[in-house]
C-alpha cells in the first residue's frame, strides 16, 4: 500500500512539473507584436505623410517569420474611444496606401522589414479635429501577442492660433442669468503671462469660485502658482514662467466631490469637496469675469498677459477630454456653457456696446470692458504650441 501511495505521489508531481514546464514553454514561445501601441501624425500641410510600419518578434527565430497586415474597422475605433474616453473620428481608409500587406522578419532578427504606409488627401481634414486609424496583424506564422497585435495612428490637423486677446487693461463679463447654479463645473483657458501680480485673475466669480495665478496668502507669497479660490480653495506648487503658453483647467464633479487643477492636460493638484453647487451668477463681487474683477473693492486683480480659448462648462471634463481639446473644441459639446475664442473675429457692437461673441450655441455673449470698447488683439509671430 505504501508503495502504491509513493507511486501515485510521484505521478502527481511528474504531472505538475510537466504542466509547469508547458506553461513556462508557452511564456517563452516567440510571439509577434507591434512595439508601439500608438503613433501620432500631425498634418501641418497638405503634403502626404509616410510612416514606416514595422512589427517584431519577442525573440529571434532560426527561420523567417511571415506577417500580414490589415486596416482594422470601426469596431476597434469604437472600443478605443470607449476605453480611453476620447471621441476620435474615423480616418478614411481610402486615403491610406499600405505599401504591402505582407512582410517578413528575417531569421536571426527580431524586427520585420519596413512597410511604408502613406496618408494622403490631408487637405480634407478639418482643423482642430483628430482622427484614428487602427492597423493590425491579420496573420503571422507565429502567434501574436493579444493586445499587441494592433497599432493606432492618431492623425491630427493642429489648430493654428495666431491672434489672441491682451488683458490687464481689458476684461470680459459673462452675463450669467440670476439664479444660475452650477453643480459640476469646468474652467479652461490658454494663458500667456507677461508679468506676475499678487492676484492674476484668469476667470470666475470672486469669493465664489475663481481661477487665478498667485495670491499673497499662498505659502511664501507665491505669485507664480495657480490657485482655485472662493468658499474653498487649494493650489498647485508648479511654478509658471513668463513668456510661455499654458493650458490651464479646473474641474469639479459634484456627485463624487472630486476636484482637480490641470496644467497642459496633466493633473497638477486635486482635492475633495462637498459643495452642493456654486452661484456663479452672484453679483456680490460684480459677477463672473475673465481677465480681472472689475470695480472690486479690494482691487481689480488683473491678469497681465494674453488669453485664448476661454471656456465655461456645466460638467466636469475628463483628463482625456481636456488633453485632447486644448487648442480647440466642438462648440456643440455637451455641457459647454460659454466659449470665447478671443481671436478678434468674435467681437461686435450692439446698441453702442462692445461684445465678444459666444462660440457655443448658448448665446452667452460677453460684455467687453463694460461695453465701452473692444478687446485689444495681439497677432503672434508663431502659432500657440503647448509642450
Amino acid at each position: 500500500m505504501k508503495q502504491l501511495l509513493k507511486y501515485l505521489a510521484f505521478c502527481a508531481i511528474a504531472v505538475l512539473l510537466n504542466s509547469c514546464n508547458d506553461s513556462e514553454s508557452d511564456l517563452l514561445e516567440a510571439k509577434v507584436y507591434f512595439e508601439s501601441k500608438e503613433h501620432t501624425i500631425e498634418a501641418l500641410n497638405e503634403q502626404p505623410i509616410t510612416y514606416e510600419l514595422q512589427s517584431r518578434v519577442s525573440s529571434a527565430c532560426s527561420s523567417p517569420v511571415e506577417v500580414r497586415y490589415e486596416i482594422a474597422g470601426q469596431n476597434e475605433i469604437n472600443e478605443y474611444n470607449q476605453k480611453y474616453g476620447t471621441n476620435y473620428e474615423t480616418f478614411n481608409a481610402a486615403n491610406v496606401k499600405l505599401g504591402s500587406n505582407a512582410t517578413t522578419i528575417p531569421s536571426g532578427s527580431i524586427y520585420s522589414e519596413k512597410t511604408p504606409i502613406e496618408f494622403t488627401n490631408l487637405e480634407n481634414m478639418e482643423e482642430g479635429k483628430s482622427y484614428l486609424l487602427p492597423v493590425r496583424i491579420q496573420s503571422s506564422s507565429l502567434p501574436a501577442i493579444a493586445g499587441g497585435d494592433i497599432i493606432y495612428f492618431i492623425i491630427t490637423k493642429p489648430v493654428q492660433i495666431k491672434k489672441v486677446a491682451q488683458f490687464q487693461s481689458n476684461y470680459i463679463r459673462i452675463p450669467l442669468a440670476s439664479g444660475t447654479m452650477f453643480t459640476s463645473v469646468t474652467y479652461e483657458a490658454l494663458i500667456y503671462i507677461n508679468q506676475f501680480g499678487s492676484n492674476n485673475t484668469i476667470m470666475g466669480n470672486e469669493g465664489i469660485l475663481i481661477l487665478r495665478i498667485g495670491d499673497t496668502a499662498l505659502p511664501g507669497g507665491h505669485n507664480d502658482w495657480i490657485q482655485i479660490a472662493g468658499s474653498k480653495q487649494y493650489h498647485s506648487t508648479q511654478a509658471f514662467e513668463k513668456g510661455k503658453w499654458y493650458h490651464v483647467a479646473f474641474t469639479y464633479d459634484q456627485p463624487s466631490g472630486k476636484t482637480a487643477i490641470y496644467i497642459n492636460g496633466s493633473k497638477a493638484a486635486e482635492s475633495t469637496w462637498d459643495t452642493p453647487s456654486f452661484d456663479l451668477a452672484s453679483t456680490g463681487s460684480g459677477g463672473f469675469f475673465i481677465g480681472k474683477v472689475a470695480n472690486f473693492m479690494w482691487g481689480e486683480r488683473p491678469f497681465y498677459g494674453y488669453m485664448s480659448e476661454v471656456r465655461l462648462w456645466t460638467v466636469a471634463r475628463t483628463e482625456n477630454q481636456i488633453k485632447q481639446n486644448m487648442l480647440n473644441v466642438d462648440p456643440n459639446s455637451e455641457g459647454l456653457a460659454a466659449y470665447y475664442k478671443l481671436n478678434g473675429t468674435d467681437q461686435f457692437e450692439s446698441d453702442g456696446k462692445s461684445y465678444v461673441k459666444d462660440a457655443s450655441p448658448k448665446g452667452m455673449d460677453g460684455l467687453a470692458n463694460g461695453g465701452s470698447r473692444q478687446l485689444t488683439i495681439k497677432e503672434l509671430e508663431t502659432p500657440i504650441a503647448i509642450k
